[in-house]
């Protein structure tokens, strides 16, 4: 974990503090290294093991008094609210009339605290919660309309109160006005739902099942009735699959879960920190990676991490707690540096441990910023097979800017916000060519690739980019070649060969999506970058789109589940035979068409006809922020876009219009 010195600093002076806290409690409720001095009052009283960022002194003398640092965690086995003070070492149960609840939150200011009942499936809202001083049945001040199907979890901005449903996936937005909550929204998702936190105004939301992470700018004014598509889908390598999130702006620091199988509860759970999240995240355009690299990943059979499903931070002392459900437990963890298999710090039994919320004076409504809108921006990468030139469009399709390469024809191209780097695939040398600091490039003047492959390409037609992987498609040999980098080498990790002729290529998650050339198919490679296979790869899912002739070109969108193809007709009529076509709600056609079947017409949109300019569309890109889908035209030598295209069918003439003669690939960059 990359965190700042003051960070280390203020995690350089917890062992010592644990060693006066462990030399006089006198508690032996389950185990606990991070046990403290306890006056046994939840008041803040407590004499714990961080003062102030000065050393505790001694048990039992009266000074110093520990920070109010508290724990508020929800279980699916009774419906108690569990309240810790962690600094004091103690608890008090709080009995609700629910018998399972999941979604927490504890609002110091007014002394208020909100939970999401799966058995009543509503909002119980219990006031005065300081004032208990031992366990005690609570009775709700109030409650929500009995709205909810299957509360996951519970988010707070202000008097925006957000209970994420996994039932039919949706958000149920919540007014808190005075002694009452109203439901403002019910938003409907493309996605298994359950985690979610602000960061500002934006929600962030794991996407359940999958180890992806959502974000919806700008929530807090935005969100409506119905389908909502995030603004941003990227996935978290290393995570199998997420549940728990939280983000501290003080820090700047987001934490999600890993709960691995579903089916192993015991250990094979664990967490993952991202420090300077906002830059890391703000880079990355929709679909991309946050790589190992780029994060501090706590796993191993040392952490007692089974089923973690919901993830709490600390940024005074720099602690994660876990409500682990698997184990029935709550752990802390302290000195995570570099991460590992770390044992937790702080343990206490909780059967049907399900959510969890810190709560201090340091950290109360620490939430950030929001990503500020005029930070992202769209642009359009493309390549030719005419002079190997980089040209670059904005939203509007304007070229902003001409790069040339050392190479005299390329076809597929990838560009990294985050790092800066651009990727292309050179059809004159061969080989893949990559650009460091590609911004600072200048136009007019030859660059030279920073590094390159080996020479190991015959015809390259498309490349996908996943992380630190990029897969090439070659029609020539009817291979993929699967490359590795580091900022300084390719390295060819292995050579697949699928049984048909190749063409476009792009990823759905971690899954390769690639057209059949020569016909109107498109064929699915599961989990693709785990085979380490050379050889023959048969797909796990083969199936017609209806309505094309010939396929080259596809994309697919995360955040609005839309897969993109193009129809170059008959290859022999490059002029006004081609087309595009649309499908909507991919995943879930995807899943119910089974292989050899076929997506239907009716099942998608298909815009073609003379006055689209297509006849060869060699490549294609979407953009889920405006519904604009991008074409390299390769036959009239054209960059079109499309407006609107979720609505639009048939014969409709292009929004913006660029001649690129050769057109031959495009990469859209929209963070």
């Amino acid at each position: 974990m990359r965190l700042s010195n003051r960070l280390f600093l203020k995690l350089g002076i917890l062992p010592l503090a644990f060693v006066f806290a462990v030399s006089c409690s006198d508690d032996d409720d389950a185990m606990t290294a991070i046990d403290t001095c306890s006056d046994g009052i939840m008041n803040g009283d407590e004499t714990g093991i961080d003062c102030g960022g000065t050393m505790c002194a001694p048990c039992n003398n009266g000074t110093p008094l520990g920070r109010r640092s508290e724990l508020y965690v929800t279980s699916n086995a009774t419906g108690n609210i569990t309240k810790y003070s962690v600094t004091g070492d103690s608890l008090i149960t709080f009995s609700t009339p629910s018998s399972a609840a999941e979604g927490i939150y504890y609002d110091a200011a007014s002394d208020l605290l909100v939970q999401a009942s799966r058995s009543n499936l509503h909002l119980e809202a219990y006031s005065d919660i300081s004032t208990f001083m031992a366990d005690a049945s609570l009775a709700p001040a109030y409650t929500g309309g009995a709205d909810l199907e299957s509360p996951r979890e519970l988010a707070v901005n202000g008097s925006t109160y957000v209970v994420s449903d996994n039932g039919s996936n949706k958000f149920f937005v919540y007014s808190k006005n005075g002694d009452s909550f109203s439901l403002v929204n019910t938003v409907e998702l493309n996605f298994p739902v359950w985690g979610i936190t602000f960061k500002g105004n934006d929600l962030y939301a794991v996407v359940d099942t999958t180890n992806d992470l959502a974000v919806f700018y700008d929530f807090v004014n935005s969100s409506e009735d119905g389908m909502m598509s995030p603004s941003k889908r990227v996935s978290i390598e290393g995570i199998v699959r997420t549940h728990g999130i939280t983000y501290d702006g003080t820090d700047d620091v987001l934490v999600m879960t890993d709960i691995g199988d579903a089916a192993n509860t015991a250990d094979d759970g664990g967490f993952h920190i991202i420090d300077n999240f906002s830059d890391k995240f703000d880079a990355l355009s929709d679909g991309e990676m946050i790589t190992l690299g780029m994060q501090t990943r706590v796993a191993g059979p040392s952490t007692r991490l089974g089923n973690p499903i919901d993830v709490a931070y600390d940024s005074q002392d720099n602690t994660v707690y876990i409500s682990e459900v698997g184990n029935g437990t709550v752990l802390g963890f302290t000195s995570i540096g570099n991460g590992g298999d770390l044992a937790p710090t702080y343990m206490k039994d909780l059967a049907g441990a399900s959510s969890i919320y810190f709560s201090s004076d340091e950290t109360d409504g620490n939430f950030g910023s929001a990503t500020p809108m005029g930070s992202l921006r769209t642009e359009l990468y493309t390549t030719n097979n005419a002079n190997g030139n980089i040209n670059i469009y904005n939203a509007s399709g304007m070229l902003t800017k001409t790069i040339t390469s050392s190479s005299t024809a390329t076809e597929g191209i990838f560009y990294s916000g985050a790092n800066d780097v651009l990727i292309q695939a050179s059809r004159s040398d061969l080989m893949l060519a990559y650009y460091n600091n590609f911004s600072n490039l200048s136009s007019g003047a030859v660059n030279t690739a920073d590094f390159s492959s080996n020479a190991d390409l015959t015809s390259p037609r498309e490349i996908a980019v996943k992380g630190n992987r990029v897969v090439v498609s070659d029609n020539a040999m009817h291979k993929f070649f699967v490359y590795s980098f580091d900022g300084s080498a390719f390295t060819l990790e292995n050579t697949v060969t699928p049984g048909f002729n190749v063409w476009g290529i792009t990823f759905k998650g971690d899954d390769l999506l690639a057209v059949v050339d020569g016909s109107s198919d498109l064929a699915i490679f599961n989990d693709f970058l785990n085979n380490a296979i050379d050889g023959n790869l048969a797909a796990d899912k083969r199936i017609t789109i209806a309505g094309i002739v010939r396929t080259h070109g596809i994309d697919y969108s995360e955040a609005d589940d839309v897969l993109v193809m193009t129809d170059i007709g008959d290859a022999a009529n490059a002029t006004n035979d081609g087309g595009f076509q649309v499908i909507q709600n991919f995943s879930s056609k995807l899943n119910m068409t089974a292989t050899g079947g076929s997506i239907t017409l009716a099942n998608q949109t298909r815009v073609a006809g003379p006055s689209t300019m297509l006849g060869n569309p060699i490549d294609i890109a979407y953009d889920h922020k405006t519904q604009t889908v991008y074409i390299a035209e390769v036959g009239n030598g054209k960059v079109l876009a499309f407006s609107n295209v979720l609505s639009a069918t048939g014969d409709i003439a292009p929004a913006v219009s660029n001649d690129l003669p050769a057109a031959s690939s495009l990469y859209l960059y929209n963070n």
